[in-house]
């Protein structure tokens, strides 16, 4: 494949891409090198949905092949590279998710309803089994798969479609990824699942009462000999500070939401 064409693609805003150049792009969504996945295949399938470089047809060959591959678990018991597939997949489900829900959008309603719901519960299952919490690699440049689908999520819970159910699953997918995490979030990881959050508030999706009785369940021991419970812990408390600055700046935290991490989170530790 001709890779200074794709690169010459990516600087023209009304360049196209032939069938075979998008299987392409799909085929290496997890190249181990991050000039080829971050600077070329990323950036290209972003351009190319923004700038609407691709046919309604090419999307919807995407859309088939990234369920028909079940790319989003793609050899999930495994980490380090086979991660790639799994993070950058997130991002190109967002990408389409983003667009299928703008009415100014080439690729608007791209997705069937089923397609677009079975997507949402596959990114929320997805957050509670993906097991490597790598942020950033120097073998891999960006790892970063809870970064990522947590942007895929923040979008879909914008959606109309994206209902009460598969909220209450989200919480319980969220709580069983921060029970389970095994290490301490350092690039930034719980501010981009904090936008889940803030998007589902806003959106009057996520109430009051049930954040705070979220808030609740978790039993983290700050003061215990383990680190991971340590860890964990910090974990929970940075997302629910991001969470709180979020909202406090456009006005919308509610009272209980304030008490209750400001008397868990802030005053006591």
């Amino acid at each position: 494949m001709d890779i200074e064409k794709f690169k010459i693609n990516l600087e023209d805003p009304k360049a196209t891409y032939s069938d075979e150049e998008v299987e392409w792009l799909l085929d290496n969504i997890g190249n181990s090198e991050s000039k080829i996945r971050d600077n070329l295949v990323c950036n290209s399938f972003g351009s190319g949905f923004f700038e609407e470089k691709f046919t309604f047809d090419q999307v919807k060959y995407l859309i088939n092949q990234l369920q028909k591959k079940n790319l989003l678990y793609y050899r999930i018991n495994e980490k380090k590279v086979a991660t790639l597939t799994r993070s950058f997949t997130c991002l190109l489900w967002d990408l389409i998710i983003r667009t299928n829900n703008d009415k100014h959008s080439r690729y608007y309603q791209v997705l069937n309803y089923n397609e677009e719901q079975q997507i949402f519960e596959d990114l929320i299952k997805y957050l509670a089994n993906e097991h490597d919490f790598t942020g950033f690699s120097e073998k891999y440049g960006w790892v970063h798969a809870i970064a990522h689908c947590s942007d895929a999520l923040a979008d879909s819970i914008l959606c109309d479609d994206f209902d009460q159910k598969m909220v209450d699953d989200l919480l319980a997918s969220t709580k069983k990824m921060l029970n389970k995490v095994d290490k301490r979030f350092i690039d930034g990881e719980e501010y981009r699942l904090a936008d889940v959050f803030v998007n589902g508030i806003k959106e009057n999706k996520i109430n009051s009462d049930s954040f705070v009785n979220w808030i609740e369940s978790f039993a983290f021991n700050p003061y215990s000999d383990e680190l991971l419970e340590y860890y964990r812990f910090n974990n929970l408390k940075s997302l629910l500070q991001d969470i709180y600055v979020k909202l406090n700046s456009i006005s919308l935290i509610d009272p209980n939401v304030k008490e209750v991490v400001e008397k868990k989170f802030n005053s006591e530790y």
